[in-house]
């Protein structure tokens, strides 16, 4: 991939985020709201997911974790553009097929009741797997994202990524009714 293309690309996804409006660090996505056709993913594996980004991006005492930053909703949101690649959509599936089995063949669990150690060994060994390395680099590039995105686009609510970061954003931000996508 060419460094601009790359570039296009990166600050692109930044700019991308839920079209959910920003509620706080008390909003809970409806996962059972989320239709298999947009993403391709259903109510179990969004629940494995948002578990997944939980224990690769916790909440600390100072920090905002993947649940606060809304990466799930968000995630949900970039998988559901139509213009995504579709491979995009089936890496992310596939993903998230791999370690829904192994949890069940390891601990006949569903992963998001597995304990924080068992949790830690099967992404471990979802790692070493073919194109494992590459999905979870993936996931925590789009939490990323939901933590330093605009609030005004779904992710980050309240800007609590960049209080986090100590980052003041420039101005002028889009009001609501002048996102990107809606222009």
């Amino acid at each position: 991939m060419k460094r601009r293309n790359f570039l296009c690309w990166s600050m692109g996804g930044l700019l991308l985020s839920g079209t959910l409006p920003a509620q706080g660090k008390s909003w809970v996505p409806d996962f059972a709201a989320i239709r298999l056709a947009a993403t391709g993913m259903d109510a179990s594996q969004w629940k494995t997911m948002a578990a997944v980004q939980a224990h690769l991006f916790p909440s600390e005492e100072h920090a905002p974790g993947a649940e606060e930053v809304n990466a799930a909703p968000y995630l949900q949101w970039v998988l559901s553009d139509p213009g995504l690649d579709a491979a995009t959509r089936e890496m992310f599936r596939k993903g998230v097929a791999s370690i829904m089995a192994l949890s069940e063949e390891a601990h006949n669990q569903a992963f998001p009741a597995l304990t924080s150690a068992q949790k830690e060994k099967l992404l471990r060994k979802l790692e070493s797997q073919p194109g494992g390395r590459h999905w979870l680099h993936e996931v925590l590039h789009y939490i990323l994202e939901a933590a330093l995105t605009d609030p005004v686009y779904g992710g980050n609510p309240d800007g609590i990524g960049w209080k986090w970061l100590g980052h003041k954003p420039g101005y002028k931000r889009p009001p609501a009714d002048k996102r990107y996508f809606l222009l």
